[in-house]
């Protein structure tokens, strides 16, 4: 006899079904080996699948991230859409208004925080690591080449970068919508910006748009070709150590705190908002926090 495993699917970094980021929630993981979750994930084929384990003795629970290729230590809106299916089944107790929880994710223990109305989930928030810079990149040429762009739609006054705040990012800043729209993933010019190799995975690319309307906002798009995702609509992992990127280089002011809005998935059909807290401490460092909405879609079963 198959055994059933359920699953919830849940569209996350939005407020209405079928925009957003697709992620299916496998709430009993401990049922499952580690190839058994990247097959379901690989089945799915969304840009990643969870894997939810039961409660420690602290109450924490361990959430295992799986693209359809590979597992991955840590991202944004698996995080997010897990922290919203559990508080949705009461596996988050919701005693107030806001409550902090702990996930357990392969970088280690990671705060959300749920904003609840009514006793249902209204906003998470998603607590990142202090960001870490890489070198600065010149071979702006190649990143055109590798983006299908012309090098002169890349912003000459802010650097090609790798930031992380748990999973590596390069960000290519651009001039303008029509540029972010014309962009597609060159793979091969990709892993040999990076020199990777054949099993080697290159970091991801995260070109943006910053723009300053009243509040000011981005639009951006992510490709992870080495990952199994050829675009994301909705990087949570990006949004956060982009928040430090657009603090170091000035284009927001975090003092002591501001909050911005990212526009994601907009060409894939799928648009995303995700929410970034950026607070600049004492010591000089940021302290970020992604955040957005869901909606629950669907529920069900797989068979093994």
């Amino acid at each position: 006899m198959p055994r059933k495993t359920p699953f919830i699917l849940v569209d996350v970094f939005t407020s209405r079904p079928f925009g957003g980021n697709q992620l299916a929630v496998f709430t009993e993981g401990a049922a499952l080996s580690a190839s058994e979750m990247q097959e379901l994930a690989h089945e799915m084929n969304f840009s990643e699948s969870t894997f939810v384990m039961p409660p420690d003795s602290s109450g924490a629970r361990r959430v295992r991230i799986f693209t359809p290729t590979v597992e991955v230590p840590m991202a944004g809106h698996p995080t997010v859409g897990t922290a919203w299916v559990l508080a949705s089944r009461g596996e988050i107790a919701l005693k107030s208004a806001s409550v902090d929880a702990t996930l357990h994710l392969g970088i280690g223990p990671v705060t959300v925080t749920v904003e609840s109305t009514g006793g249902k989930p209204d906003f998470v928030w998603m607590a990142h690591r202090e960001a870490e810079f890489g070198a600065k990149r010149t071979d702006v040429e190649r990143f055109a080449a590798a983006l299908g762009i012309a090098p002169t739609d890349i912003r000459s006054d802010l650097p090609i970068q790798i930031v992380s705040t748990g999973f590596p990012f390069v960000f290519v800043p651009l001039r303008s919508i029509e540029a972010l729209g014309r962009c597609y993933p060159n793979k091969a010019a990709i892993a040999a910006l990076f020199k990777a190799g054949p099993r080697e995975q290159p970091p991801l690319i995260y070109m943006f748009v910053a723009g300053q309307s009243g509040e000011f906002s981005v639009r951006s798009r992510m490709f992870a070709p080495f990952n199994g995702i050829a675009e994301d609509p909705a990087t949570g992992s990006a949004a956060a150590p982009f928040g430090a990127y657009a603090a170091t280089y000035g284009l927001i002011k975090p003092a002591p705190k501001t909050e911005f809005l990212i526009q994601q998935g907009v060409e894939m059909g799928r648009p995303s908002e995700i929410r970034v807290e950026v607070t600049r401490k004492e010591s000089g460092a940021f302290a970020i926090r992604i955040g957005g909405r869901c909606a629950i879609v669907g529920e069900g079963s797989m068979f093994l």
